[in-house]
């Protein structure tokens, strides 16, 4: 099977209604889709009074279609009042994803949504499986969309509806979204009192919401339809808890306060997504300014790493290179230079990869296609580390503590903080090497002023890379053992590796520098064993180890794992910071706040903090820094 997602076969009505080929259906009612998605699905679940009550407000919806739902809902988000601390979510699933250029030919004909229209359009999901991550925050929005099955949606990815839009094609044509395993596990993603609006009123799926607890009533329809459907998950409704080996959704608490220690990306795009969110942030770190250790060389690249599999790691770096270029693009739009990066194969097992990559690809032409010497990445970006995270991090809610050493979490004083852990290979410090098993890599690069400014940006990259931006020319990294304690410090040896790397990769760039003239800059890299960062909630271990024992025999854990609430670890991001940082920071949001998560269960295991030691007992091995 591709790991492309498919786009619909569609066919357009005489008035540019379109229609599913596959499914024989219509998108929205031939009336009005617009009025149809407020009456059946806007009244149908008390928008928009509810979100008085309730602020953070979740909807899910079975069909994203065209996005119609989710722009009538944003009108209306818009439009009505509601408290300054508001938020919406809205996710949904849709396995057969259109092109942008189809969703505006279908959404040309509601001239009131035309401006939320073109919000829309220019973050339009890409076409890859697979969770997706788009924020508005000039609305204070999510969307989170699902490519793939509804099914494997509802199964893998953590939310609590408060509301419902099922908005499938007829049950008649499309039964794998109406069936009984969609209803059992809607009732799990239900918040208390979640009400649920939709068109039809099929007697399998009246009695399908019913069978799983929801109380069903028939309303007027809308348009040609004489009736729909309403129902409501009642008030505390029971539902059975389910093990979480990757503490996804740990315990909530109540805070006033974000104290963040480090001030390098990581640290940076949490506590911006914090501020957006209203909280007040203190942003800590020892040293005068932002962007002083891993994140600080001068020029950096976002860039994706694309494997030949799909598996959860493979979607996971696809979903992070996303989102950091959307997050960076909505909030630092003139720190940012866009340019194609050419990939050159290491060796022959890598250009088998590139070959399996293009014979499959994960993303769609737009984005990936081969080069003369590899692939070309055609949505790189490349920014200016030190001006980026002094970008993210002005604003109103965020407290810059400079000079500031913090040898204890004690120290914070603070009971009713939330406190995150982002200070790169030196986060065992805080936290402990039981938590984090961080070992560091010390990293130099090396740049010059040629004599001519690029006419634009450009990047190669094979294993080392080189990057040209206006007048500067910076190539490296290297990636060397360091020990813990040690300073890390320029080399000549460092020097000669990375210029031979260079002339290997782009020999022509280097003619007019002035190489006696280099500049050199190394810094420590924190990384994990298994190559993936740390993103989630820190855990009481040895207790942990305790309850996790039935694994070691085979047997499930059926109890949460304990863990400290207040505190999370955002750290061991490697060589790819700026592109894992925006997403894992909005993840660490998300769970600390309850929200939808940005990612789902299986992408979670490949950063969560306990993986190393659920991996131990499982093996009946000793945990260490390098499990």
């Amino acid at each position: 099977m591709s790991r492309l997602p498919p786009r619909p076969d569609l066919e357009w009505k005489d008035d540019g209604t379109p229609v599913s080929r596959a499914f024989d259906d219509v998108y929205f009612s031939l009336s009005d889709g617009l009025e149809e998605t407020r009456s059946v699905f806007l009244k149908a679940c008390g928008l928009p009074e509810r979100w008085e009550t309730t602020p953070r407000f979740t909807v899910a919806e079975l069909g994203f279609g065209s996005g119609l739902n989710f722009l009538g809902l944003l009108a209306c988000w818009k439009d009505s009042p509601k408290p300054d601390e508001a938020w919406l979510h809205f996710t949904s699933v849709e396995k057969f994803l259109m092109s942008a250029d189809d969703a505006r030919r279908v959404l040309a004909r509601w001239a009131d949504l035309a401006d939320l229209t073109e919000l829309l359009l220019a973050r339009w999901p890409v076409r890859t499986k697979g969770l997706q991550r788009i924020e508005f925050p000039e609305l204070r929005a999510t969307l989170t969309l699902y490519i793939g099955d509804a099914e494997d949606w509802l199964s893998t990815c953590e939310f609590a509806a408060n509301a419902w839009f099922l908005d499938g094609f007829a049950p008649a044509k499309n039964d794998s979204m109406w069936g009984d395993a969609i209803y059992q596990l809607m009732a799990q993603r239900s918040a208390s009192g979640a009400l649920v609006g939709t068109y039809t009123v099929a007697g399998h799926v009246r009695r399908g919401l019913a069978e799983v607890g929801f109380q069903v009533s028939k309303q007027p329809g809308f348009g040609r339809k004489r009736e729909r459907l309403e129902a409501i998950w009642p008030e505390n409704a029971n539902i059975p808890s389910r093990p979480d080996l990757s503490l996804a959704c740990p315990d909530k608490i109540s805070f006033k306060q974000i104290v963040i220690v480090g001030a390098g990306i990581a640290g940076a795009c949490a506590a911006r997504a914090y501020a957006e969110r209203g909280f007040a942030v203190k942003l800590i770190d020892q040293a005068s300014g932002p962007a002083t250790g891993a994140s600080g060389n001068p020029i950096g690249l976002v860039m994706p790493r694309l494997d030949a599999a799909d598996t959860p790691q493979a979607r996971l770096l696809i979903q992070t290179y996303l989102r950091a270029r959307r997050f960076y693009a909505d909030r630092c739009p003139d720190e940012l230079h866009h340019l194609d990066v050419r990939q050159i194969p290491q060796n022959d097992k890598e250009q088998i990869r590139f070959d399996k990559l293009m014979a499959d690809p994960p993303l769609d032409e737009d984005w990936l296609s081969r080069g003369s010497e590899g692939l070309v990445h055609s949505g790189g970006v490349m920014v200016k580390p030190a001006e980026l995270v002094a970008r993210l991090t002005d604003h109103s809610n965020i407290e810059l503590c400079w000079n500031t050493r913090l040898d204890d979490l004690n120290e914070i004083g603070q009971p009713a903080s939330l406190v995150i852990i982002a200070t790169g290979w030196q986060s065992p410090d805080l936290l402990g090497k039981v938590i984090t098993p961080l070992t560091g890599k010390l990293g130099q690069v090396n740049w010059g002023t040629r004599q001519t400014k690029a006419s634009e940006p450009a990047a190669r990259a094979s294993g080392s890379y080189i990057l040209s931006l206006d007048e500067t020319i910076l190539f490296g990294a290297t990636f060397e053992k360091i020990d813990p304690g040690q300073t890390p410090e320029v080399s000549d040896a460092a020097t000669a590796e990375n210029i031979a790397a260079a002339q290997t990769l782009a020999p022509d760039w280097l003619d007019g520098l002035d190489l006696s003239t280099l500049q050199a800059r190394a810094s420590v890299r924190g990384t994990t064993p298994d190559r993936m960062p740390i993103a989630g909630v820190c855990f009481e271990a040895e207790r942990v180890r305790s309850v996790l024992q039935p694994l070691s025999k085979g047997a499930d854990v059926s109890i949460c794992l304990p863990h400290t609430p207040n505190v999370y670890a955002l750290c061991g991001l490697g060589a790819r910071g700026f592109t894992f940082a925006p997403l894992l920071a909005e993840l660490i949001v998300a769970q600390s706040l309850g929200e939808p998560l940005p990612l789902a269960r299986p992408e979670i295991e490949q950063v969560t903090p306990v993986r190393f030691l659920v991996r131990a007992v499982r093996k009946g091995t000793a945990f260490s820094s390098e499990s």
